[in-house]
């Protein structure tokens, strides 16, 4: 993994808030059509939100 700026940094899926290097990140990687898909996260919180809120 590289390191990145904040003006690349991925927004997390959940919040918007910019995801930087911590070791409070996450990232959901799936499988969709082929293409590996990357979902970023702030936090465990913010995955677990967007977790719930795509189960219905």
């Amino acid at each position: 993994m590289t390191d990145s700026t904040d003006e690349d940094s991925p927004e997390c899926r959940q919040c918007d808030s910019p995801v930087g290097p911590s070791s409070e990140q996450r990232v959901v990687t799936t499988v969709e059509d082929g293409t590996a898909v990357h979902r970023h996260f702030c936090s465990d919180d913010c995955r677990e939100q967007w977790e719930s809120s795509n189960a219905a």
